[in-house]
């Protein structure tokens, strides 16, 4: 197993929330909203902790079951792009 740390500051929470809005989460998941994303990968991710732990194939696999992604990582890169990139 290939656990991940990754610290989770309030910063981090609102950020997640911003990029993972509803009509993102709506047009590349099965969830309505982040908070039901959250809630279905409780078992893999206690969001409510202070730092992130997680084992990088059991989430990965949770993401490319549920979402366009096949994983984490391409997930955020792809909230953050669409979220933050400048109009051509």
């Amino acid at each position: 197993m290939a656990f991940q740390y990754v610290d989770y500051p309030q910063e981090m929470k609102d950020l997640l929330n911003q990029i993972f809005n509803d009509t993102f989460m709506q047009a590349n998941t099965r969830f309505q909203s982040f908070e039901g994303f959250r809630y279905s990968s409780a078992v893999f991710v206690n969001w409510n902790a202070d730092q992130l732990i997680y084992d990088d194939v059991v989430f990965n696999n949770f993401v490319k079951e549920s979402t366009k992604f096949s994983s984490w990582d391409d997930m955020v890169r792809a909230a953050t792009d669409q979220r933050f990139s400048i109009p051509q």
